[in-house]
């Protein structure tokens, strides 16, 4: 005796009329890395101010300095566009992609802010992005 189909709830895709999901996918992760990095901007600059205010001066200051507002902003849209990611496909398969950001954001670290990278932390950084590509070649399968 057949058992009957489990029911699946229905979904509606999040359509955003000439926004694919890769897209949605690439600029969500791209403007997570660009927000990371204006954040950190925003938060050395005013750092300095910050360093003999009082607490309430100091969060002002975090809050309204140019750089930290705006990163948290376009943190924010790429946000919206992982939510159209995520409504086309499954999570188990695009989040793995977000360790994208540890490659964006370690090469903006170092461009715009100077920091030293290790080889270690490079080399760890391609042990994840090789998982990443395993992960997601592997998943493609399972995709509707």
């Amino acid at each position: 005796m057949d058992r009957p189909a489990a029911a699946q709830p229905e979904t509606k895709e999040l359509t955003l009329p000439g926004l694919s999901w890769q897209w949605a996918a690439f600029g969500a992760i791209a403007l997570a890395a660009c927000g990371h990095l204006l954040i950190k901007q925003g938060l050395s600059s005013a750092a300095q101010s910050a360093a003999v205010a009082t607490l309430a001066d100091r969060i002002s200051i975090y809050l309204f300095h140019s750089a930290l507002p705006f990163g948290l902003a376009i943190y924010g849209v790429g946000t919206l566009l992982w939510i159209r990611a995520v409504a086309s496909r499954n999570i188990s398969f695009l989040y793995p992609l977000t360790a994208l950001n540890y490659v964006i954001v370690t090469v903006g670290a170092r461009i715009f802010f100077n920091e030293r990278i290790s080889l270690g932390r490079w080399t760890g950084i391609a042990i994840v992005v090789m998982g990443v590509a395993m992960l997601h070649r592997s998943a493609k399968e399972d995709q509707p």
